[in-house]
């Protein structure tokens, strides 16, 4: 079993690589503006993993079959390069695969090569160890995640039953309590899912006025309204288990900036005035936070690059330039984000793949040719 979890976690990074690269180019392509649709687009990496993890290795996989290609004959080992319309809409591969001596062809990846390398240099057990040592790195990261929620949790909880000055409204289905608290520091903070809250500690409600307050609020709200907590335990746990994948948590924290932005974006929309909420953030970031505190969401992070861009956002003093090539038509935005969608969940960039045919434009082909690449054309 050790091989196959190697190779999944390997080809992690590649699929995450390729999301990203895919999502990156299309953001720019279009000019995509900050907001839900840029927050959406470059959350599709992290699906992908989760959704080739779960394709697993395909049936052809040379791991599977027990072929190891670096024994194979000169010219077994194929490199297929990939870029046009398949069957389910635009398609990216650079793709591995072999040709075994029984004439049969077999799928391969960055993940089957480096799997059956250890195991060939280092033997077995070195295989073996280096899997254990990953999955009890991931294990120890989601337990400690999972004791400091609780403890964290529990402390809140305590803090809500002493809490006299208690709110509940109501968005949409679910009831939100909000209430102030003498305990912990920083900023007001949201948390709960089916039974969402906001927080407001003491020294906030002291440093804003009611309009700045009022703005914080219709922000938090907006996270509660998004669902943006679920969305960031399930970033954050699948973080802990991919801990090693190359540009893993400078995506998550782009992310959460997004989240952020969205959030002020919702809470003007609902009636908060701009200048009230750039006023809060400032004021917010000059109470320092509780040191202990463990908080998913809080209602403005500490980061000064995002303070400034916040800040300069709703002022508009930082207007982004138009989108293009039909993206504000909402017919065609549609169109390229379902474009996107299945671009990122089909495209193969070393990883495992399963053979799909691809029809790739002449001119790419001539491209290739130039470059010194042989162009074949493989049958399944």
């Amino acid at each position: 079993m050790a091989p196959l979890f190697f190779n999944l976690l390997v080809n992690s990074a590649f699929s995450l690589a390729c999301g990203l690269v895919i999502v990156g180019f299309a953001v720019w392509l279009f000019r995509v503006k900050t907001g839900g649709w840029k927050l959406f687009l470059f959350s599709l990496p992290f699906v992908k993993i989760v959704f080739d993890l779960f394709a697993g290795l395909p049936r052809n996989s040379v791991l599977l079959h027990g072929i190891d290609p670096f024994s194979l004959p000169k010219f077994h080992q194929l490199l297929e390069v990939g870029f046009g319309v398949g069957s389910f809409g635009p398609s990216l591969s650079l793709i591995f695969s072999v040709k075994g001596l029984d004439g049969q062809r077999y799928a391969a990846s960055v993940g089957d090569y480096l799997t059956i390398w250890l195991n060939r240099t280092f033997g077995a057990d070195a295989l073996n160890g280096v899997v254990f040592a990953i999955l009890s790195i991931s294990i120890l990261l989601m337990v400690r995640r999972i004791f400091l929620a609780f403890k964290f949790e529990k402390e809140r909880r305590r803090d809500r039953v002493s809490a006299s000055d208690i709110k509940r409204i109501r968005l949409g289905w679910r009831r939100v309590d909000i209430y102030s608290s003498s305990k912990f520091t920083g900023t007001p903070f949201t948390g709960g899912i089916l039974r969402p809250y906001i927080c407001i500690p003491q020294k906030a409600l002291e440093k804003l006025n009611s309009s700045e307050l009022e703005a914080v609020m219709a922000h938090e709200l907006a996270h509660i309204h998004h669902f943006d907590l679920p969305m960031t335990i399930a970033v954050q746990v699948l973080g802990d288990l991919f801990w090693f994948v190359p540009g893993y948590r400078w995506l998550s924290r782009k992310v959460d900036r997004l989240r952020e932005i969205v959030a002020d974006e919702w809470a003007v929309k609902r009636g908060a005035q701009p200048a009230h909420l750039a006023s809060a953030l400032v004021k917010l970031k000059e109470i320092p936070e509780t040191p202990s505190k463990f908080i998913l969401y809080s209602a403005f992070f500490r980061e000064k690059s995002l303070l400034k861009t916040r800040v300069q956002r709703l002022l508009g003093e930082n207007p982004e330039k138009e989108s293009r090539f039909g993206w504000n038509v909402k017919a065609v935005r549609l169109v390229i984000v379902i474009g996107v969608i299945m671009t990122v969940m089909l495209a193969t960039l070393g990883g495992n793949q399963t053979n799909r045919e691809i029809k790739n434009p002449d001119w790419f082909l001539e491209l290739m040719k130039k470059a010194g690449f042989e162009v074949l054309t493989l049958k399944k």
